[in-house]
């Protein structure tokens, strides 16, 4: 069996295509600030939170099924943002995430209202292990039956541009967020 026909390589990205990320976002990075004593929560938030730092919700079910729909693929293991620059780094073209659409957890929102935190902050520090993918339009309903039927959450967080506009994550009223931690980058 060919190889190359089994992989999904980063940088095919497409103009218009959706992105979209599995699981939640945030909770890895929150358990990691516990571990470090810089965040300090109730003992449910932090059994929580540490599980999702030391076992992350790897989303192998899916792995096999990305073939039929996905253009590029990469695992969010350095951040969010970071992560997906990666996979259209050599292509002329951007993106646009709505800081909204990014989904995290039920107790990642309760942290973040009891300690006055920023969603923003907290979304792009890596660990997460999710997976990050772009997909055309018409491929929306194939993706939607496979999370359903496998029950794994897949959430549209964005599009891809072309460069003629700027890599981009926006709020609920659809201004450009700047963030100042897009993620970890490897020094080699």
């Amino acid at each position: 069996m060919d190889l190359q026909k089994k992989i999904i390589p980063r940088n095919h990205a497409k103009i218009n295509d959706d992105i979209y990320v599995t699981g939640n976002i945030g909770d890895s990075y929150l358990g990691l600030l516990i571990l470090k004593n810089k965040l300090k929560v109730s003992k449910l938030h932090k059994d929580f939170f540490v599980n999702k730092y030391f076992k992350p919700d790897i989303q192998t079910k899916l792995v096999v099924h990305l073939k039929k729909f996905a253009h590029t693929s990469i695992d969010v293991s350095d951040g969010l943002l970071t992560d997906l620059e990666k996979l259209i780094n050599v292509q002329k073209l951007s993106y646009k995430v709505d800081l909204e659409k990014i989904p995290v957890s039920k107790y990642f929102k309760e942290v973040l209202r009891k300690k006055n935190l920023l969603k923003v902050q907290h979304i792009s520090n890596g660990d997460d292990y999710q997976i990050l993918f772009t997909a055309s339009k018409n491929k929306r309903r194939i993706i939607e039956l496979i999370a359903s039927n496998f029950k794994i959450k897949i959430t549209k967080i964005g599009i891809i541009q072309n460069t003629d506009k700027q890599s981009s994550i926006i709020d609920h009223k659809g201004s450009k967020i700047s963030l100042k931690n897009k993620g970890y980058f490897h020094n080699f």
